[in-house]
């Protein structure tokens, strides 16, 4: 099963998802108001909706199978409370589309929301994730990719990409790996990188 979970700030279209034969899937707050009127049915509401009106509300009940509603004063972020509600199903992949714009704090929370396990953000024009110590082909449709050490990296190499590098060490907030090009094949011993394909901001 795919969770596929559409979260504020709703600064995206409708246009970015595929609906899979196995998926389940979750709005968060603007994100739910974002498929209710797009007509899309979806399976469950999370949040404590106090970004959309009494009346949007009423159409993300419309359209929700389940709707679970938080109180404002809670302790975390409506889409880690939707993460939560996603794990619960044990699913292959999650997929997170929007969380990252508006308010920098928001994506910063959202971008943490990556090490819960097999989970991507997607917007119209950025997707990340995390690697773990591993070899990979990674394809990349995206104008720029770049790579940052959330933890000391050992051995990385990236190959076949418009700048290629061989077994080197990358340290935490070190920005070598930035606006790289192309895709290739990464490869690393140790540590935690995130992997974010982007394009020219519109």
């Amino acid at each position: 099963m795919i969770v596929k979970i559409f979260t504020g700030p709703a600064n995206y279209s409708l246009d970015i998802y595929t609906k899979s034969d196995d998926e389940l899937v979750i709005g968060v707050d603007q994100g739910a108001y974002l498929l209710a009127k797009n007509n899309v049915f979806f399976d469950i509401a999370v949040g404590d909706f106090d970004s959309v009106s009494s009346e949007e509300l009423i159409h993300i009940r419309d359209f929700a199978k389940e709707v679970q509603s938080h109180n404002k004063m809670k302790d975390y972020t409506d889409t880690y409370l939707a993460v939560l509600e996603a794990l619960k199903h044990h699913p292959s992949e999650i997929i997170i589309y929007g969380g990252i714009g508006g308010r920098f704090d928001h994506s910063f929370a959202n971008l943490n929301l990556l090490k819960f396990g097999n989970i991507t953000i997607v917007t119209e024009d950025l997707i990340m994730y995390l690697r773990k110590p591993g070899t990979y082909h990674i394809n990349n449709d995206k104008k720029y990719i770049s790579f940052f050490a959330l933890e000391h990296v050992s051995d990385m190499s990236l190959i076949g990409f418009k700048y290629e590098l061989h077994n080197i060490e990358l340290k935490v907030f070190n920005p070598l790996c930035i606006s790289n090009e192309g895709s290739g094949e990464l490869k690393f011993s140790k540590g935690l990188l995130l992997v974010m394909h982007q394009d020219e901001n519109k």
